[in-house]
């Protein structure tokens, strides 16, 4: 509705009625797609700035009474009208488009067409200068290069419909007032336009007519809609409406508020796609633990294998690549066991006896990682629809830069577990990772452990109270972490070091990773993960 037929015809009587008589002291641009021409009063010696926009779907000219001309990054514009005096602003052509008449004969012309917007400089109706492409439209006549207006009662044959009939005789009304007309007669564009309908729609954009020869300066939000309107918009009852004392202010507020609603907007689709990804991410980890979870659940048919070899040992033979026996509990279908070449029956029989074992024991641990993941993905979920149902851009921002913090901070890069409302256990990724843990974010007294014999993360129980003792509960817990991420996760009973941080040295030249540990005490633990703190 910015540049609609009738806000324009309002913008240029407020223009003519405010600036006629005063002296154009300065044009520039200094933004893309936005000239400004410094205005001034001698009479009560005050200036304003004329903002002029061609930002598409942001056609408009207003009055700005404070504005700050750059000191480098400016081009001057227009030179031949300065000092000139503004005889009248009125709307030209009848259209969308406004001039200022200047006491030296020529004119400004102000085009508002969305995809045309220009002002060009004119004498006798002839461009001598242009905002944008001066140099192709400089010498055409200038009515020449604004639309040709149609008739109102032109290609009646071709309204078929409510739609064709807005079109064809009321576009310069726009959406608004076909819509506030639409709700009147309860129509729907799609259907058929009889006489009797279009006889009642022209009735009702009379109406609408008679208002906008003394309109009103409203502005109606809903959450991110935002509309301008010269009338009373029946259809947008249940909209907040805002109303101002003239066409400058209006436009003025009405730019701002679509300005945040844009920003808002484009704010809370940068936040859901981080949420977005976030899920996704999640999901995709959820998969793969589900698919580990299916084949370790089957870890009964490599029991099974162990001990059809250990039953027919004496047919099996090292160096043969498998056996096929018969399984008289399923209908003697035959069951076909791969074995290793390289090994003899009974240590095949061994093989598959580990593999049974490893996969049986991490079968707790993996759904003990899925209950975690399950219930991070809902945390995520329950994030996403708190940001899509936030329609303030100052909870927006807020919400991204908990996002931003998460992204940069520097922990992120730990594996950590709550163990309860006063201990964290943090586990480090790989060499680098350890060492920045261990050297970097782990306090004096923090308690730091690692697996005796085997590789394996650094890993630390994260100690507020340094006046507390460490509850044996705890000391296991974070022990049982560190043994899951080692080359032991896999053992039933892992030796694990531990010792206040203080005690923990990384000497000169040892190599990423490695450190020596003092006063260390040893427990044994079963490798697992802790559940998930509610």
């Amino acid at each position: 509705m910015l540049n609609n037929y009738y806000t324009i015809k309002e913008t240029a009587l407020y223009l003519n009625k405010l600036l006629s008589g005063m002296t154009m002291e300065d044009c520039f641009t200094q933004e893309k797609n936005k000239l400004l021409f410094e205005i001034s009063d001698p009479d009560i010696q005050k200036s304003f700035i004329l903002e002029f926009s061609i930002e598409k779907d942001y056609n408009y000219l207003i009055i700005k009474n404070h504005y700050s001309k750059s000191k480098k990054n400016f081009a001057s514009l227009f030179e031949k009208i300065i000092q000139s005096k503004i005889l009248e602003v009125r709307q030209f052509s009848n259209d969308r488009v406004i001039s200022i008449l200047l006491d030296n004969g020529r004119e400004l012309v102000f085009t508002l067409y969305s995809f045309k917007a220009n002002c060009f400089l004119t004498e006798n109706k002839i461009v001598i200068d242009a905002f944008k492409n001066k140099e192709g439209l400089t010498g055409e006549n200038v009515t020449e290069l604004l639309p040709s207006p149609k008739h109102p009662d032109s290609d009646l044959s071709n309204i078929k419909t409510v739609s064709d009939l807005l079109k064809m005789r009321y576009k310069k009304f726009g959406n608004l007032y076909a819509a506030e007309v639409l709700m009147k007669l309860n129509l729907v564009k799609d259907q058929s336009a009889d006489n009797y309908i279009i006889d009642k729609i022209a009735d009702e954009f009379d109406l609408i007519s008679e208002k906008l020869e003394t309109p009103e300066y409203l502005i109606y939000k809903n959450n991110s809609n935002v509309h301008l309107s010269l009338i009373e918009a029946e259809h947008l009852k249940n909209y907040e409406k805002i109303e101002f004392s003239n066409v400058n202010n209006l436009i003025t507020e009405f730019l701002k508020l679509k300005f945040r609603t844009e920003k808002t907007d484009i704010l809370k689709d940068k936040n859901l796609s981080v949420i977005e990804k976030k899920i996704a991410d999640i999901e995709k980890k959820i998969k793969g633990i589900e698919i580990q979870l299916h084949h370790c659940e089957d870890s009964g048919s490599l029991k099974k294998a162990g001990e059809i070899i250990l039953q027919n040992i004496y047919l099996i033979s090292k160096g043969d690549s498998e056996f096929t026996a018969r399984d008289n509990i399923a209908d003697g279908k035959e069951i076909r066991i791969r074995l290793k070449r390289d090994l003899s029956p009974s240590e095949n029989a061994g093989y598959y006896f580990d593999k049974y074992k490893k996969q049986k024991n991490s079968i707790d641990t993996l759904k003990v990682k899925l209950k975690s993941f399950i219930s991070d993905k809902a945390a995520a979920e329950a994030e996403l629809q708190r940001v899509k149902n936030m329609t303030e851009y100052k909870s927006l921002v807020k919400a991204e830069k908990k996002t931003e913090d998460a992204k940069n901070d520097e922990t992120s890069g730990f594996r950590k577990f709550t163990l309860n409302e006063k201990y964290e256990v943090w586990v480090g990724k790989d060499s680098a990772s350890n060492d920045r843990l261990t050297t970097k974010f782990t306090a004096q007294n923090d308690l730091w452990f690692h697996v005796r014999g085997a590789s394996g993360s650094h890993t630390v129980l994260k100690v507020s109270n340094k006046k507390e003792d460490v509850c044996k509960e705890f000391i296991l817990k974070a022990a049982a972490i560190a043994a899951y991420y080692s080359k032991s996760r896999n053992a039933s009973n892992v030796p694990v070091a531990y010792c206040e941080k203080k005690y923990v040295k990384k000497k000169k030249g040892f190599k990423q990773g490695s450190v020596v540990m003092e006063r260390e005490k040893v427990v044994f633990v079963k490798p697992s993960l802790p559940d998930p703190v509610a």
